[in-house]
């Protein structure tokens, strides 16, 4: 059974996904924000979630943990690693924030908050895990991104680029550290209007400029808003929490680049695109060395 770091625990994906793993016998660090009791904005999660694995004999202990933060971020993987003998065998980085809406309503200070968690915070977690990796000659990190890294529609922009600039790192990562014994894959889930992502995404402090746009641009923004309201057809966001555990679960090596989830009618699109990605990747790989050859 492996020792699994989860961030952003607090709801959505990474609370399902605590509690998948943790049922299948899996020791799960859930890291989230203010964890303090009576204070703390997830100190009730974190009590339930505590219950809830005393309840079912489940192996979890939950971590403060804030990925904007080095500090936090180091702190949370110093405790995780007391706690587990030093062994750290897969980090999931999921906590992310979201924004509906015209990228130019976000201050720069908004965007600034969307990149440190969204982008900069995985870079944090897996520096923070990878000494312990390669101590071991062994782990396997999964980045959590998104469909939006291929499907940059309009009303998303900000937030695609997190997602984008995560998904390219993660596959620079992939190749870097294949021969170090260490996989790093992603997952790149669609929409699951039934989360709470609607309800926690960024409110823009300068919409006072939507004003300035065209008709075009606020009907696409209400129509994407209105396709975030949960239905009966909706998504279950438990597909995204069975695609983490199938991951942790299957031999080293053998795990994909990606895994989409939930992509919709454009899945097809979307592997394409990273088939074409991981094509154009790997004939850099092997052409390179050979144009300049060791001296």
């Amino acid at each position: 059974m492996k020792h699994i770091i989860l961030t952003g625990s607090a709801s959505g994906f990474g609370l399902k996904a605590v509690k998948t793993l943790a049922l299948q016998g899996h020791t799960v660090y859930a890291t989230m924000r203010n964890v303090k009791w009576l204070s703390g904005a997830n100190a009730k999660v974190a009590k339930e979630l505590k219950e809830w694995a005393t309840e079912n004999n489940a192996k979890v202990e939950v971590v403060e943990m804030d990925v904007a933060s080095t500090a936090s971020v180091n702190s949370a993987v110093a405790e995780i690693a007391k706690k587990s003998g030093g062994r750290i065998d897969v980090l999931i980085n999921n906590a992310g924030v979201t924004y509906y809406g015209l990228g130019e309503a976000l201050t720069i200070e908004q965007t600034e908050q969307m990149y440190q968690v969204n982008t900069l915070g995985p870079e944090r977690t897996m520096k923070a895990v990878l000494p312990y990796m390669h101590a071991q000659k062994d782990g396997l990190i999964i980045n959590v991104t998104s469909v939006q890294s291929r499907n940059l529609i309009p009303s998303l922009s900000t937030y695609n680029g997190t997602k984008a600039a995560l998904d390219a790192v993660s596959v620079g990562y992939h190749y870097e550290l294949k021969s170090a014994g260490i996989d790093v894959v992603t997952i790149q889930p669609g929409a699951y209007q039934t989360t709470d992502i609607t309800n926690k995404s960024i409110v823009g402090k300068n919409e006072v400029v939507q004003a300035q746009y065209g008709d075009d641009a606020m009907a696409f923004k209400r129509a994407l808003l209105q396709y975030f309201v949960p239905t009966p057809e909706s998504g279950d966001p438990q597909e995204v929490a069975d695609a983490m555990l199938k991951l942790v679960e299957q031999p080293k090596g053998e795990r994909p680049l990606w895994t989409i989830v939930g992509g919709g009618p454009m899945a097809e699109k979307f592997q394409a695109m990273n088939q074409a990605i991981k094509e154009i990747v790997e004939f850099n790989i092997n052409i390179l060395p050979q144009l300049f050859p060791a001296q």
